[in-house]
């Protein structure tokens, strides 16, 4: 059943439904959908990057037109520039004149006489390359002085002539030609006309500006003419006149040099501005005649961005690039593109180089460009209109679009406003209204699916009453309806929560939602993960757990109240199951960890704090002894004492069999913590369990602490530095709780990486073996070489630390195949390079108290059967010499049967190694060596061995010889052989013998010989 109840003042009133009309909703889908269609065209266009394109095509056109134009331009001027030929000419008629006695250099500056006749001679040839060449002007100026040295405004002698139409068809009288420079005398012999401002000579302004004489000239007489007269060619930079003339020209100039480096002027051509811009087209650029041709220089390097660049012709009708300074004109690398910006306009540019000199002339610096330009509004001008014409048709389509939503959306909201009307009417009639048809297909099915509908549930909310009520859960619900103000409640539901039912036949929602929340501030509540409440409902003895869920929306609210007393008792057994050890009540693994995790997450709430890691020692002793189950009471009596003398907050857990960990936190200092665990450890002790036998047995445990922050600030830390505590403790002081040291973990450490290392060396033979000569003490020649092991591990350098852990960890037989492979395997490379001799003998160290497999020895000698017959046994010093070891070793397939005794007057090489071994070689220990030129027990020794061995055909080998006394003296002294730093250093290739070593034993073998 269902108890109603509504709300009977003013606050029952409806509340009217709000939100948005059907008409604004169509009209706003349409307008969308519109709006998405016009954003997809804009965003294809700006994906298609139409007008990027469109720009680009503009800027490839402009690139293409420039880079055709300064192939010709190029052409154009080195064609311009090759005056060889001329050069040539003009030094060989120098030469001719000055053999037969018509020209002295020297004279060329002070006699008219002799200038002209050097001019006129060579006049013809320089009319000849005018009329051959591209060029409108020619010319040659003579001067033999340094420059410095000549007074500024003087007259320099020579010849300049131009031709202002070189395209046009030459006459035959030359009277298209003019003479701009030079005498009455060269004038009247050419026969050509004079231009209005001739002048006899060429007027020197000094060594200021960059003129097409000084500069070139200045700089071969500096350089002393070490170059070519071409490589001193040089093109002027900026445009000249010359005298009163207003035709502005460029000029390329280059000295005249003769064969003996003598500087006696400069020939060169030139080009008016008129000409050049007659090759330089700008309406090739863009229509209407919009674009420029700039025909620059500059001294910037290619990769700056920003330069200033010298013009010097400039093609155009724009009047912003005719009067672009021509000194002056910045151009900027945007973007790898060129920018030139004129009176605030941005002009787009394509500069291109010429190249016109080699990469090591002196002016090489000097970087000719040809650049076209465009202004930017002109060049983009069509991507600008594309770009309107497609703004406007945007445009037209929106005003459409809007306008046809418009009728659309009102045509299908007339229908549903029909039908919404006829719903309020009926609803306020408490009745179920009879709903018009719209002639709209999907309206009217609508229509009627609401009237079935509405039948159907009227008779699914009386089954559902029913369900609930014979369901084995107990269930209690409520909704609320904000729109109307009413409440509908279960006749259980305050019963199902432990409250009375309301007196009240009537309920609003205010005084539902406030009886509710008395409700759960009466008992206690938590939320769920899930959002849900949970009630813990007490009386009369007798605890029950309410599940309160709740769901919202805009108008309704509806809660559901189950009771789940069953469930959650059950949970908390099986929580306390997952949590809890069964043996000793103590947290297990888990419990301990998920704890200590939410500790950590809050280091104030740690402060300080300590981790103790504790292990029984006696268990297996006692499972063995007297059975499991006083194993297991012993484990319990062990988790009692822990729980029992422990201060309250103290984490608590058995980890596993006879393992226990402790966490200590929340103290300010470490010695509150240490109290704490002597408290322990002496309740421990006191503790006593009575054994089958009658004896008693104490608690015996040992444990490790690590200290938080101090040690570590993560569990996984403390957890390796207590256990390392733990570790150690066990191994000296069992039954004794002991603190982290990190200087020790840090010894362990060390000690741990180097035993990894040296079996990272073993399993990857992480060795090479270099090679010591042995010299002959007679002959000074090499008569073998010791294999000396070495090690690319940092760790391990030294042999000694690698024979040390060896023995550790009994891999004495691994080093000592691994020395004998690898030593026999690099040697054999050496002689098979011709590094070594091949009769030389080759020492192997080996250890005495092992031998290797006969497999091994077998392979040996089938793989090095030559070089095993020189083959050398040094028996090193570190161990005692076994016996059987010996002999397998003596018998070994393919052994040559010699043996060396290393390092003899130290260690376990001594006089009983020397019967039992009776080697071929005695080497003699280098602590004997060393100083022995000073020290006379160590000489008598080595007379003593010396006096043993020889007679018995065993040779003395010094080794360890350091110094030029030391060598002497173990010469003196009778040794064979000779080995040490200071006749040659172990190297992976053998060296020779030093010099100074050689010298001598070269001495002490002549005086043998002579005696």
């Amino acid at each position: 059943m269902v108890m109603l109840c509504r709300q009977k003042d003013t606050d029952a009133a409806r509340r009217k439904k709000t939100g948005r009309p059907i008409f604004r909703t169509i009209f706003s889908a349409m307008m969308l959908v519109m709006q998405v269609e016009v954003v997809l065209l804009a965003v294809s266009i700006t994906i298609t990057n139409v007008d990027g394109r469109l720009n680009q095509n503009a800027k490839d056109m402009l690139n293409m037109q420039v880079r055709n134009r300064v192939s010709y331009v190029q052409d154009l001027m080195q064609d311009a520039q090759n005056l060889t030929d001329l050069s040539e000419h003009i030094n060989n008629t120098v030469l001719a004149m000055q053999e037969e006695g018509q020209l002295d250099l020297a004279e060329l500056n002070t006699s008219r006489e002799k200038s002209d006749a050097l001019l006129t001679a060579i006049a013809p040839e320089l009319v000849s390359t005018l009329r051959a060449k591209p060029v409108s002007g020619i010319f040659v100026v003579l001067n033999t002085v340094n420059l410095y040295n000549l007074d500024v405004g003087c007259g320099l002698p020579g010849i300049y002539l131009r031709d202002l139409d070189p395209d046009a068809r030459p006459s035959g009288d030359n009277a298209d030609l003019m003479i701009e420079r030079g005498s009455s005398a060269v004038v009247k012999k050419l026969s050509i006309t004079t231009d209005k401002s001739w002048q006899p000579t060429l007027r020197y302004y000094g060594l200021k500006g960059n003129g097409f004489f000084k500069t070139p000239f200045q700089t071969a007489w500096e350089d002393g003419a070490r170059l070519n007269a071409e490589d001193y060619g040089r093109w002027t930079t900026s445009v000249y006149k010359i005298g009163d003339d207003s035709r502005t020209a460029i000029a390329y100039s280059q000295p005249l040099i003769l064969p003996d480096g003598t500087i006696y002027g400069v020939v060169g051509v030139e080009l008016l501005t008129s000409y050049l811009q007659t090759k330089l087209p700008y309406s090739e650029l863009q229509d209407g005649n919009t674009g420029t041709y700039f025909l620059v220089s500059t001294t910037a390097d290619e990769k700056d961005t920003s330069f200033i660049v010298s013009k010097a012709v400039t093609s155009s009708e724009d009047v912003t690039a005719l009067e672009a300074p021509a000194g002056m004109m910045n151009c900027e690398l945007r973007a790898d593109e060129y920018w030139l910006t004129l009176r605030n306009k941005d002009y787009y540019a394509v500069a291109l180089p010429i190249t016109l000199y080699s990469r090591n002339a002196p002016f090489s610096n000097e970087r000719w460009l040809l650049i076209g330009t465009v202004n930017s509004k002109v060049l983009f001008a069509f991507a600008d209109n594309v770009r309107s014409v497609i703004a406007i048709a945007i445009a037209f389509t929106l005003v459409l679009g809007a306008l046809g939503s418009l009728v659309v959306a009102r045509n299908l909201a007339h229908p549903v406003e029909l039908l919404y009307h006829e719903v309020v009417d009926g609803q306020e009639k408490k009745q179920f209204p009879q709903l018009s048809h719209t002639n709209i297909r999907e309206l009217d099915r609508l229509a009627d699916a609401l009237t079935s509908l509405n039948s159907e549930l009227l008779n699914n909310s009386t089954k559902f009453l029913r369900i609930m009520d014979m369901a084995s859960v107990e269930l209690g619900g409520y909704e609320l309806r904000f729109d109307t103000g009413s409440v509908y409640v279960t006749d259980n539901f305050f019963a199902l929560l432990g409250a009375p039912q309301p007196k009240d036949c009537f309920l609003s929602v205010r005084r539902f939602e406030e009886k509710l929340s008395h409700i759960q501030l009466s008992h206690p509540c938590t939320t769920t993960a899930e959002g849900d409440k949970m009630l813990t409902i007490r009386k009369e003895g007798e605890t029950r757990y309410i599940m309160l869920r709740v769901t919202n929306d805009q108008t309704t609210q509806v809660g559901l109240a189950e009771d789940v007393t069953a469930a959650t008792l059950e949970r908390m057994r099986i929580e306390h199951e997952r949590d809890y050890d069964i043996l000793t009540g103590l947290y297990n693994r888990q419990a301990f960890h998920r704890v200590s995790e939410e500790l950590f997450r809050d280091p104030h709430q740690l402060g300080v704090a300590a981790l103790l890691m504790m292990d029984l020692d006696n268990l297996k002793h006692i499972n063995d002894t007297y059975g499991h189950d006083w194993g297991d009471q012993y484990i319990h009596r062990t988790g009692r004492c822990l729980a029992e003398n422990t201060p309250n907050g103290t984490v608590v857990s058995r980890l596993s069999g006879d393992e226990f960990v402790l966490l200590f936190y929340g103290y300010s200092s470490q010695d509150q913590i240490r109290e704490k665990i002597r408290t322990l450890s002496s309740a421990m002790q006191k503790s006593v369990a009575i054994l089958p036998s009658g004896n008693e047995l104490r608690i015996s445990i040992s444990g490790g602490v690590a200290w938080y922050p101090a040690s570590g600030t993560d569990m996984d830390t403390l957890k390796k530095y207590a256990d390392f505590a733990l570790y150690q403790v066990k191994r000296t002081n069992k039954g004794h709780l002991e603190e982290f040291s990190m200087e020790i973990y840090q010894q362990e450490a060390q000690a741990a990486q180097l035993r990894r290392d040296f079996q990272q060396l073993l399993t990857e033979e992480r060795v090479y073996y270099v090679f010591q000569p042995i010299f002959s003490a007679r002959t000074g020649k090499v008569m073998a070489y010791e294999a000396l092991m070495r090690s690319d591990r940092e760790a391990l350098r030294s042999p000694a630390t690698i024979m040390k852990l060896a023995r550790e960890q009994g891999a004495l037989c691994e080093i000592e195949r691994l020395t004998f492979f690898k030593s026999l395997e690099t040697f054999d490379h050496l002689r098979s390079e011709g590094l070594v001799r091949r009769d030389t003998m080759l020492f192997i160290n080996s250890i005495a108290s092992v031998c290797l497999p006969r497999e091994d020895s077998e392979y040996m000698e089938s793989r090095w059967h030559e070089l095993c017959r020189q083959m050398v046994i040094e028996i090193t010093e570190e161990e005692e010499i076994d016996h059987e070891a010996l002999e397998a070793k003596r018998h070994a397939p393919g052994f040559s049967g010699m043996f060396a005794l290393d390092d003899y007057g130290s260690g376990f090489a001594n006089e009983n190694s020397l019967l039992e071994l009776s080697p071929r070689f005695i080497k003699v220990d280098i602590a004997i060596i060393r100083g022995i030129d000073t020290d006379p027990d160590k000489q008598q020794i080595v007379q003593n061995i010396v006096a043993y061995a020889h007679p018995r055909s065993m040779q003395i080998i010094a080794e360890g010889v350091e110094t030029a006394a030391e060598l002497r003296k173990v010469i003196e002294l009778g040794a064979d052989a000779l080995q040490g730093y200071f006749l040659a250093k172990p190297a992976a290739v053998p060296a020779q013998m030093a010099p100074a070593a050689r010298k001598i034993i070269a001495e002490y073998s002549s005086a043998s010989d002579s005696g």
